[in-house]
């Protein structure tokens, strides 16, 4: 028996194993701390017993969270020196804070991955009961904190792990229930949720891995009897719920089921687009349930479907959904003032239709289809809908109609009218290629469109064939084209046009690349263009127009159609034809336009002038920077502003900078006229308009007296004789004038017989006059010459000098008079013209012209 003395040395040394296991055991607990990470570990009340281990409480704080643990027992019962050791826990309250800064997301955050292969070795891992009696957790949630309040107990049993979740939310009670299963190959799940003992949600789902990837099947019912009670608990995890989401209905069935065939690796949204299989999935809902990001939802749905590598095909569907309080994100494109209140959705089966496109032929799905927008905006689109039910997908829309009508609306500077649209619609779209003709009876009408510069009242659009092809390719647009007969038509009031009906009626044929236009263009005057057009991105705009010969005797459809027109220039006779080009470089503001005008035998008045006979060929040429206008050829046979001028010929050209039209070169290259059986000519030569006043060299050539005396009837004069002169023509802002302008007859010269009885009688009474007036009785003249001036007031001043002889006064003498005229033109031409020989419209403007002359001369009363 050992001795006293061997029994101290054997109890001290194990009380230095021990001293040396603890120190180690403290030691190695502060370097694991610290590698987790773990701060502030506490604990009180250790006890032991034979029931198990006791701690009266144990906290500790982590990154990720702070736990408080209350009242832990770690029972004895199933104790094992494998992990998790004890399998029989209790706790009585647990509470767990979890901070409110988010983890950092991963670089493909739509992973969710379901590690199948660890699943059986996490459940191995759990005790085979853990119960906790009131569990406290105080986590974020979208605009402050939440807690969840509750108990929990978990149950394992081999690899299956059964978990209740007991909720408490105000007054209701929330119950989750979940068994989940797994082995090296299958994960499944089955969940279920009870609201006040009554059963809400149902659902059973498995994941089976295999050598050719990952079987996902389950199934999903749900009979919201306590919806409102699920809508509060779940709007504190939705952003902005409370103020978004109305009261929840009372009632709602819900069912889906699905097999899907997923490729291998971990869960993802992108693996779940590629997947195929089967599903199944049906709704009644009965009053308006909110859906987040989508709106109110009413109505009933069924659906079963298949998939194939990520493309979905319909075997049935049918719906009646009515969807209100529109989500904001699911119309975001349209403006404010057109969102609908409300859409209606109704699907159902129906015969296949006669005119499948080949693509669709004996693999189709045939649905009737009925969408309606309400509201403000009110559009019905209806029609057959054909689905392919095999690969590859596609659909076509047979006997479509769509009927819209929207509100007065402003957008981007325009006032836009209510619109009423109604088109009969056949579309196919597949993933090569989307085809959309519009039928006869299309059409568009549109109130007003109004901006600034322009409006237009009463719009209509209509066609009987526009067609609209596209490429399609990856889900992009890859080229496109419009093309078929369009027909336009407008009120339309501007600046420089007539108020009137304007109608375009032509072909379009439009692509990404290029547009083109071939049509008519006409208005109530009866104006009518031919129009081609073209745009591209790279050439620009290019239009050409040619006016349909007028044949002006059965009336004028240019004063009827533009403000432009001369207000005193009438037209009443004669043939007009005109050619305009416009081109439009893509790098370039302003446009550059040609225009040629071709006028045959023209008639009418201008002011008060009567033109006969006017023959011309106007180029005009309109580019950024300047105008050139060039007057190829201009014959007129006669005007007649009181007296006869003609036949008349000019020609010249004219150039200016288009931000000074006004202010540029006059070259002419020819201008005569005849007049009274001579002619006015004017040298070639250039002049700028920016200098005034222009002064114009006029030579007078061959002037008859015999043709002025006949013009201009005196009583008892004739005479004959022929005129030459100069006339120094000045034009400015301020009028015309002549000033020292010179004529004089011709040589041998000639005679003047002036026959008057009151001249005579006038010679009788005053011997100074009777030489004078048996002188002219039968003037022979060598010399008639005068100066001329003509002020801006319309007063010709005539001074004349006469040299010759009478041969009945003394044996033929010399004879010599100065003799000084004065005459009002205006109203000389004006005496001439108010006779029976000019038409009504100069009369009243001859006549409007001498009252106002009138009113400007008469004298005010002191």
């Amino acid at each position: 028996m050992p001795s006293r003395r061997t029994w101290l040395r054997l109890i001290s040394c194990l009380v230095l194993l021990l001293v040396l296991l603890g120190a180690y055991g403290y030691l190695s607990l502060n370097r694991l701390l610290e590698r987790e990470q773990i701060d502030n570990l506490e604990w009180r009340g250790l006890g032991l017993s034979t029931q198990g281990i006791q701690l009266e409480q144990l906290s500790l704080q982590h990154p990720s969270g702070a736990v408080q643990l209350q009242q832990v027992q770690l029972h004895w019962s199933g104790f094992s020196l494998a992990l998790p050791f004890w399998q029989q826990v209790q706790i009585a309250a647990l509470q767990l804070n979890l901070p409110s800064q988010a983890e950092p997301a991963s670089e493909d955050s739509t992973d969710f991955e379901v590690p199948i292969e660890q699943l059986t070795a996490v459940i191995s891992l759990l005790p085979q009961r853990v119960q906790i009696d009131a569990l406290q957790i105080e986590l974020p949630c979208a605009d402050t904190r939440c807690q969840l309040l509750g108990d929990l107990l978990l149950r394992k049993d081999a690899a299956q792990l059964d978990a209740q979740l007991n909720l408490q939310h105000q007054q209701d009670q929330l119950r989750w229930h979940a068994q989940l299963q797994g082995d090296a190959t299958t994960a499944a799940l089955q969940l279920s949720l009870t609201i006040n003992q009554q059963a809400q949600l149902q659902l059973s789902s498995s994941l089976q891995k295999s050598a050719a990837g990952q079987l996902w099947q389950g199934d999903f019912t749900g009979d919201l009897q306590q919806s409102a009670v699920l809508q509060s608990w779940l709007s504190q995890w939705l952003p902005n719920a409370a103020g978004t989401l109305p009261e929840a209905p009372t009632a709602a069935q819900l069912k889906a089921s699905w097999q899907l065939q997923l490729a291998p690796g971990p869960l993802n949204v992108a693996q779940l687009q590629q997947a195929s299989g089967q599903l199944q999935a049906s709704a009644n809902l009965p009053e308006p349930w909110p859906i987040p990001a989508i709106g109110q939802l009413q109505g009933s749905f069924d659906l079963s479907a298949q998939a194939l590598d990520g493309q979905w095909l319909a075997n049935s569907l049918n719906a009646d959904l009515n969807l209100k309080q529109i989500a904001n994100d699911l119309i975001s494109g349209v403006s404010a003032k057109l969102h609908p209140e409300a859409l209606q959705l109704t699907i159902q089966a129906t015969q296949t239709p006669d005119k499948l496109a080949p693509q669709l032929v004996d693999r189709a799905l045939p649905l009737q289809l009925l969408l309606k927008g309400q509201g403000r905006s009110q559009f019905a689109l209806q029609g057959t809908l054909a689905l392919a039910n095999g690969l590859p997908w596609g659909l076509q829309l047979l006997d479509g109609s769509l009927s819209a009508s929207t509100p007065a609306f402003q957008m981007e500077g325009w006032k836009i009218g209510a619109l009423q649209t109604q088109l009969q619609l056949d579309a196919f779209l597949d993933a090569q290629q989307l085809d959309l003709a519009l039928g006869k009876g299309s059409q568009l009408s549109l109130q007003h469109l109004r901006s600034a510069d322009v409006q237009a009242q009463q719009l209509k659009a209509s066609s009987s064939g526009l067609n609209l092809q596209a490429q399609l390719g990856a889900g992009a647009l890859l080229d496109w084209q419009l093309k078929g007969p369009l027909d336009l038509s407008a009120q339309l009031q501007h600046g420089q046009l007539q108020p009137q009906r304007w109608y375009w009626q032509g072909p379009v044929n439009a692509s990404q690349v290029q547009t083109e236009l071939d049509g008519t263009l006409r208005n109530d005057a009866g104006l009518q263009l031919k129009l081609q057009a073209q745009h591209s991105s790279a050439k620009g705009l290019s239009l050409q127009a040619q006016l349909a010969e007028l044949f002006l005797r059965s009336g004028n459809p240019l004063k009827g159609s533009f403000t432009a027109w001369p207000a005193l220039l009438e037209l009443n006779n004669g043939r007009l034809n005109a050619n305009a080009n416009l081109t439009l470089a893509s790098d370039q503001q302003l446009p550059t336009v040609k225009l040629e005008l071709t006028g045959k035998g023209l008639g009418g008045i201008y002011d008060r002038a009567a033109l006969e006979g006017l023959d011309s060929r106007i180029s005009v040429r309109v580019d950024p920077k300047q105008l050139q206008l060039e007057l190829n050829e201009l014959r007129l046979a006669q005007a007649n502003p009181g007296i006869p001028l003609g036949p008349l010929q000019l020609s010249g050209n004219y150039s200016a900078a288009l931000q000074t039209p006004t202010q540029g070169q006059l070259q002419l290259r020819r201008a005569e006229a005849a007049l009274m059986g001579g002619k006015l000519q004017l040298a070639p030569g250039q002049w700028s308009l920016a200098a005034e006043p222009l002064l114009f060299s006029v030579q007078v050539q061959g002037l008859e007296l015999e043709q002025l005396f006949i013009l201009y009837p005196t009583e008892g004069l004739a005479g004959t004789g022929t005129l030459d002169g100069r006339l120094p023509l000045q034009i400015s802002s301020q009028g015309v004038t002549i000033e020292q302008g010179q004529l004089s007859a011709r040589a041998p010269g000639g005679k003047l017989q002036f026959h008057s009885e009151r001249i005579r009688a006038l010679g009788r009474s005053n011997p100074a006059m009777q030489l004078v007036t048996q002188s002219l009785e039968d003037f022979r003249f060598t010399t008639l010459s005068s100066q001329v001036n003509y002020d801006q007031q319309g007063k010709l001043a005539l001074a004349m000098r006469l040299e010759g002889q009478n041969p009945a006064i003394e044996q033929g003498r010399p004879i010599h008079f100065n003799i000084n005229l004065e005459e009002d033109i205006p109203t000389l031409l004006a005496s001439l013209q108010l006779t029976d020989k000019v038409s009504d419209i100069i009369k009243q403007r001859v006549q409007q012209r001498m009252l106002e002359r009138n009113a400007k001369t008469a004298p005010t009363e002191p």
